[in-house]
């Protein structure tokens, strides 16, 4: 079977939205927690996010018209559905926060060194290209994400050629129990690309069959990169490993390669940053039927007040938002479902078989993550 462009601009695009910010935050809570904490927390939850996009996609193609997940749950449960996932979906909101504390980081350890100024300046000036390009349209999203994918797996290959000799066994903890839970929410964030699988079934519209292979793909092979890369960061820098996680490779490996590395982090973050902005910006123009620009302004600038009143702590932001968005969403996903095979409108290519009993052990699990990310939050 001849596999069309499109197919791997979808696998692409998963998996240039997965692999953001939330790459950079994992190697600090990790060694932190302990490498045992790597190899438990990644695979499980890498394994849950992808049978969550795999349900998100089972209700889009079950459905005529298009919506976001607002109007989904709209559409199959009722108004209290809607707005339930309409402040779920505000999570979305702590992901577009995160992106403009660190790509302002990154930015500035690139050209600050040379023009000056502080990391303040650098993520106003980063959010209001941004969200120009937002506004004026994504329609080189898919291109850019594939050249970002080879770039990404580029990037992870010089690291480990510069940094292999620098790599300490003594750098590994196996485990702290104090700080276990630590990388649950960051994780669940640096796996979830939910916000992608509407554009995915849309490039893959004619070629619906090749959906579910992409969504595995463009799940999976983060994944496995994330793994590689948070094993050379930790085995590297060890417990100095910075939350942003460059900043402290830059200390130990201070030549082209981490400058390179930066200005892929800060393409990564960019790229990541604009699908999940269009996304909310979609959400509320084709749901909620808000005026684009007015939708667009929504989308963009409420994360930005976030930054400017003071929420600039990577960790916590991204810990948060893991548990809100692949908590709260997942919940939303896993019962929304149910009620779409009941009431689908046509029949899907993809058809996830889900019981009642897993349904509530996961929302349970779900409900515990969110409660400790919470309290470490306010902590």
């Amino acid at each position: 079977m001849r596999l069309s462009k499109n197919y791997f601009h979808a696998i692409a695009t998963l998996v240039g939205t997965i692999i953001g910010v939330g790459i950079f935050a994992i190697p600090y809570v990790v060694s932190q927690a302990g490498i045992v904490s790597l190899f438990i927390y990644l695979p499980i939850l890498g394994i849950v996010q992808y049978f969550l996009q795999k349900f998100y996609a089972e209700i889009i193609l079950s459905t005529k018209k298009k919506h976001r997940l607002p109007g989904y749950a709209g559409k199959y449960i009722g108004k209290q559905g809607k707005f339930l996932s309409l402040f779920i979906v505000f999570g979305n909101y702590g992901a577009l926060l995160a992106y403009i504390i660190v790509g302002g980081i990154f930015l500035h350890e690139l050209l600050g060194p040379i023009l000056g100024g502080n990391i303040f300046i650098y993520s106003i000036i980063l959010f209001i290209l941004e969200t120009l390009i937002v506004l004026f349209g994504l329609k080189l999203i898919a291109s850019v994400e594939l050249i970002m994918t080879g770039l990404l797996i580029f990037v992870v290959g010089l690291i480990a050629w510069r940094g292999w000799g620098y790599i300490d066994i003594g750098n590994f903890s196996l485990i702290s129990w104090p700080n276990v839970f630590l990388p649950y929410g960051p994780i669940f964030f640096a796996v979830g690309g939910g916000t992608a699988i509407p554009e995915i079934c849309k490039l893959l519209a004619h070629k619906k069959e090749n959906i579910k292979s992409a969504i595995a793909w463009g799940t999976f092979i983060p994944v496995v990169i994330m793994l590689i890369f948070i094993i050379l960061v930790v085995g590297i820098t060890g417990l100095n490993t910075s939350p942003d996680t460059l900043i402290g490779l830059h200390l130990v490996l201070s030549d082209g390669v981490i400058t390179f590395a930066l200005i892929f982090g800060l393409l990564a973050v960019i790229t990541s940053f604009l699908v999940i902005a269009q996304a909310m910006r979609e959400m509320y123009w084709w749901d909620f039927g808000i005026n684009k620009n007015v939708a667009w302004i929504l989308a963009c600038f409420i994360p930005f007040l976030f930054y400017l009143v003071g929420f600039s702590n990577l960790t916590k932001v991204v810990g948060l938002t893991g548990a809100v968005t692949g908590g709260l969403v997942g919940i939303v996903l896993i019962w929304l479902v149910f009620q779409v095979k009941k009431r689908k409108e046509q029949t899907p290519i993809i058809s996830n078989k889900l019981s009642k009993p897993l349904a509530y052990i996961l929302s349970s699990l779900f409900v515990l993550g969110l409660i400790y990310e919470i309290l470490v939050f306010f902590k």
